[in-house]
Protein backbone atom coordinates (compact mmCIF):
# COMPACT_ATOMS: atom_id res chain seq x y z
CA UNK A 1 0.00 0.00 0.00
CA UNK A 2 1.29 3.82 -1.27
CA UNK A 3 2.12 5.52 2.07
CA UNK A 4 0.13 9.10 1.88
CA UNK A 5 3.41 11.03 3.24
CA UNK A 6 4.64 10.14 0.02
CA UNK A 7 2.10 11.66 -2.12
CA UNK A 8 2.04 14.99 0.49
CA UNK A 9 5.70 14.95 -0.14
CA UNK A 10 5.99 14.98 -3.69
CA UNK A 11 3.21 17.94 -4.23
CA UNK A 12 4.62 20.05 -2.14
CA UNK A 13 7.71 19.36 -3.30
CA UNK A 14 6.82 20.03 -6.79
CA UNK A 15 4.80 23.14 -5.76
CA UNK A 16 7.99 24.59 -4.53
CA UNK A 17 10.16 23.21 -7.08
CA UNK A 18 8.79 24.44 -10.36
CA UNK A 19 8.26 28.23 -8.59
CA UNK A 20 12.10 28.40 -7.90
CA UNK A 21 13.24 26.29 -11.35
CA UNK A 22 10.56 27.09 -13.91
CA UNK A 23 9.49 30.41 -12.49
CA UNK A 24 6.38 29.33 -12.58
CA UNK A 25 3.50 27.85 -10.48
CA UNK A 26 2.87 24.15 -10.72
CA UNK A 27 -1.20 23.75 -9.84
CA UNK A 28 -1.00 20.16 -8.87
CA UNK A 29 -4.60 18.40 -9.21
CA UNK A 30 -5.73 15.39 -7.69
CA UNK A 31 -3.11 12.56 -8.01
CA UNK A 32 -4.44 9.49 -9.94
CA UNK A 33 -3.32 5.66 -9.85
CA UNK A 34 -2.27 4.51 -13.33
CA UNK A 35 -1.87 2.02 -15.88
CA UNK A 36 0.85 4.06 -18.08
CA UNK A 37 1.73 7.48 -19.17
CA UNK A 38 -0.59 8.28 -21.89
CA UNK A 39 0.91 8.88 -25.24
CA UNK A 40 -0.27 12.39 -25.80
CA UNK A 41 3.23 14.57 -24.92
CA UNK A 42 5.79 15.03 -27.45
CA UNK A 43 8.69 15.82 -24.74
CA UNK A 44 9.24 13.27 -22.10
CA UNK A 45 11.88 13.40 -19.08
CA UNK A 46 12.96 10.15 -17.10
CA UNK A 47 15.01 9.88 -13.76
CA UNK A 48 15.62 6.80 -12.27
CA UNK A 49 15.64 6.95 -8.34
CA UNK A 50 16.74 4.00 -5.41
CA UNK A 51 17.11 3.73 -2.03
CA UNK A 52 14.01 3.27 0.29
CA UNK A 53 12.17 3.19 -2.32
CA UNK A 54 13.17 1.96 -6.26
CA UNK A 55 11.31 3.61 -9.51
CA UNK A 56 11.38 6.29 -11.97
CA UNK A 57 9.99 9.93 -11.58
CA UNK A 58 8.72 10.82 -15.32
CA UNK A 59 7.91 14.55 -16.42
CA UNK A 60 5.72 14.49 -19.27
CA UNK A 61 4.36 17.77 -21.53
CA UNK A 62 3.20 18.41 -25.29
CA UNK A 63 6.21 20.24 -27.18
CA UNK A 64 4.48 23.86 -26.84
CA UNK A 65 4.37 23.19 -23.23
CA UNK A 66 7.77 22.67 -22.97
CA UNK A 67 8.87 25.45 -24.74
CA UNK A 68 6.80 27.88 -22.83
CA UNK A 69 8.36 26.51 -19.56
CA UNK A 70 12.39 26.90 -21.46
CA UNK A 71 11.01 30.63 -22.06
CA UNK A 72 10.22 31.12 -17.97
CA UNK A 73 13.25 29.42 -17.25
CA UNK A 74 15.21 31.91 -19.31
CA UNK A 75 13.28 35.09 -18.24
CA UNK A 76 13.36 36.64 -21.08
CA UNK A 77 16.98 36.63 -22.04
CA UNK A 78 16.69 34.59 -25.18
CA UNK A 79 13.62 33.84 -26.51
CA UNK A 80 13.35 29.96 -27.55
CA UNK A 81 11.23 29.30 -30.64
CA UNK A 82 11.89 25.51 -31.12
CA UNK A 83 13.64 22.62 -29.05
CA UNK A 84 16.71 23.38 -30.14
CA UNK A 85 20.19 21.83 -27.59
CA UNK A 86 19.86 24.20 -25.59
CA UNK A 87 16.39 23.53 -24.95
CA UNK A 88 16.20 20.44 -24.07
CA UNK A 89 19.02 20.51 -22.05
CA UNK A 90 16.64 23.30 -19.77
CA UNK A 91 14.31 21.04 -19.77
CA UNK A 92 16.67 18.27 -18.99
CA UNK A 93 17.71 20.20 -15.62
CA UNK A 94 14.15 21.41 -14.59
CA UNK A 95 13.89 17.21 -14.09
CA UNK A 96 17.16 17.53 -11.97
CA UNK A 97 16.09 19.89 -9.65
CA UNK A 98 12.62 19.10 -9.54
CA UNK A 99 13.41 15.21 -8.49
CA UNK A 100 16.02 16.70 -6.47
CA UNK A 101 13.85 18.90 -4.84
CA UNK A 102 11.22 15.64 -4.63
CA UNK A 103 14.02 13.71 -2.89
CA UNK A 104 14.97 16.25 -0.25
CA UNK A 105 11.32 16.10 0.78
CA UNK A 106 10.80 12.05 0.84
CA UNK A 107 14.06 12.41 2.83
CA UNK A 108 12.45 14.23 5.96
CA UNK A 109 9.94 11.83 6.16
CA UNK A 110 12.34 8.59 5.88
CA UNK A 111 12.31 7.91 2.54
CA UNK A 112 16.13 8.58 1.66
CA UNK A 113 16.87 8.10 -2.03
CA UNK A 114 19.27 8.75 -5.07
CA UNK A 115 18.16 10.00 -8.39
CA UNK A 116 20.42 9.77 -11.68
CA UNK A 117 20.95 11.86 -14.28
CA UNK A 118 17.93 12.79 -16.41
CA UNK A 119 16.79 11.56 -19.92
CA UNK A 120 14.98 13.86 -22.37
CA UNK A 121 13.20 11.67 -24.81
CA UNK A 122 11.02 13.84 -27.86
CA UNK A 123 8.44 12.66 -30.60
CA UNK A 124 5.39 11.43 -31.15
CA UNK A 125 3.31 8.44 -29.69
CA UNK A 126 6.10 8.30 -27.05
CA UNK A 127 5.24 5.18 -25.04
CA UNK A 128 6.54 4.78 -21.74
CA UNK A 129 6.33 1.29 -19.97
CA UNK A 130 7.31 1.47 -15.95
CA UNK A 131 7.02 -2.04 -13.36
CA UNK A 132 5.10 -1.51 -10.49
CA UNK A 133 2.67 1.35 -8.40
CA UNK A 134 2.75 4.42 -11.31
CA UNK A 135 0.94 7.80 -9.25
CA UNK A 136 0.48 10.16 -11.67
CA UNK A 137 0.30 13.93 -10.66
CA UNK A 138 -1.69 16.14 -13.25
CA UNK A 139 -1.15 20.03 -13.23
CA UNK A 140 -1.48 23.28 -14.66
CA UNK A 141 1.41 25.58 -15.60
CA UNK A 142 0.86 29.10 -17.15
CA UNK A 143 -2.94 29.00 -16.43
CA UNK A 144 -3.12 26.47 -19.49
CA UNK A 145 -0.64 23.93 -19.91
CA UNK A 146 -1.08 20.25 -19.07
CA UNK A 147 1.80 18.71 -17.48
CA UNK A 148 1.76 15.18 -16.30
CA UNK A 149 4.28 14.32 -13.51
CA UNK A 150 4.19 10.19 -12.71
CA UNK A 151 5.84 8.88 -9.83
CA UNK A 152 6.25 4.99 -10.87
CA UNK A 153 7.50 2.42 -7.94
CA UNK A 154 8.33 -0.43 -7.78
CA UNK A 155 6.51 -2.88 -5.64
Amino acid sequence: MLDVKIINATMDALKVAFVTAAKTDFKVQKPLMVKEVERIYDVITVIGFNGAIDGNLVYAVKREGAIRIVNNMMSGMLEINSLDEMALSAISELGNMVSGSIAMSLEKIGYSINITPPSVITGKDLQVLSEGTILKFPGIIHDETEMGVFLAMKT
